[in-house]
């Protein structure tokens, strides 16, 4: 009797140290995995882990590879249209996540949408509009390139500007940390880039906040009525 005991003992034991090597041969295939998939990283979504504050609701760490950010979406924009000039970035996260970039060339403004994954929904690309002044000068010429440089006048460079994430953050320092945005759009308002951010809050609270896309300063804020 006494040696069965120590028989199932013995097994029990055999099992217990079976599973602990397990477990750390599991936990050492995924630190390898971790460890292999952030050398893959590429250097600005690292820097963006490195920098990020824990403070709003895009958390870059938890990203996917596969997903793209704003500077990524316009790194797709520009792989097809590689002379257009950026005039404006949106997010509409509301849906179904996506991203939209606008541009120009050559008389012509394109509209592109795309998903996270860097998947291309549509693009559309239409005419520049033709101004009022076009017909008070009465030259139909003189009028597209006025208009041109004015369209020209609203382009950037999107290294100019600090992340969704940034903003969202500023927004929150203003309105609440219990605000989250829903969709953000970036373009130029009166020569200024400007990043205006669409935010609600667990209670259904809403606001509209307006912040300066290269120095996080807050320009307005405003209270809106529910459409979510």
């Amino acid at each position: 009797m006494k040696e069965e005991i120590m028989k199932k003992m013995f097994r029990l034991g055999a099992a217990v140290m079976a599973l602990g090597a397990g477990l750390m041969m599991a936990s050492g295939v995924a630190n390898a995995a971790n460890t292999s998939m952030m050398k893959n990283m590429p250097a600005d979504q690292m820097a963006k882990i490195n920098s990020w504050n824990g403070v709003g609701s895009v958390v870059p760490s938890v990203l996917p590879l596969s997903d793209v950010d704003y500077k990524g979406v316009v790194t797709k924009f520009k792989s097809l249209y590689p002379d257009a000039q950026i005039v404006g970035i949106s997010y509409d996260g509301k849906h179904n996540p996506t991203y939209e970039v606008d541009g120009i060339v050559d008389g012509l403004k394109i509209e592109m949408h795309i998903r996270e994954n860097g998947d291309i929904l549509n693009t559309e690309v239409k005419p520049l509009k033709q101004g009022k002044h076009m017909k008070q000068q009465g030259s139909m010429m003189y009028g597209q390139a006025m208009n041109g440089n004015h369209s020209m006048s609203k382009a950037f460079d999107v290294n100019d500007i600090i992340m969704p994430e940034v903003a969202e953050t500023k927004a929150q320092e203003k309105v609440g940390g219990t605000f989250e945005a829903m969709d953000w759009s970036v373009e130029k308002e009166h020569g200024r880039l400007v990043y205006e951010l669409d935010m609600i809050d667990g209670s259904g609270k809403e606001a509209e906040v307006k912040v300066d896309a290269m120095t996080g300063e807050i320009i307005n804020v405003k209270a809106k009525t529910s459409k979510y």
